[in-house]
């Protein structure tokens, strides 16, 4: 979006990323975030995220344990809810899943035709 002087102005979803991304790592369960580094380490094993996986798994530690509701986790990373990019977050989805495996108190649900929802140990 821009503004009347021709400057790129952000909208509301891209300010929310930026302000989840800025924040330095997460740690959620056995696992640590290291967010400008794009790694997931669990019992010092790192792995290399992609961006979307970053962006949607930093969305769901800010928000864990929390209601994410799917077409805002959609605008926010993809910046549409259209049809293929929701397939595109299920593909993200199990991708998550797959990468989360080795901490069994850490997983994502879905919550039906609404979003899911990330369980962590308090």
């Amino acid at each position: 979006m821009k503004n009347e002087n021709g400057k790129t102005m952000l909208g509301e979803e891209e300010k929310n990323l930026n302000a989840i991304l800025s924040v330095g790592s997460y740690k959620i369960g056995n696992y640590m975030i290291d967010v400008p580094k794009r790694l997931l380490t669990i019992n010092g094993q790192s792995t290399k995220l992609t961006t979307k996986e970053l962006h949607l798994l930093v969305y769901f530690a800010a928000n864990a344990n929390d209601f994410v509701d799917r077409k805002a986790a959609l605008r926010m990373i993809w910046k549409d809810d259209n049809y293929y990019n929701s397939r595109s977050m299920d593909v993200y989805i199990c991708k998550l899943r797959k990468l989360l495996k080795d901490d069994t108190n850490v997983y994502i649900i879905n919550i039906h035709g609404k979003g899911y929802r990330m369980i962590v140990p308090a």
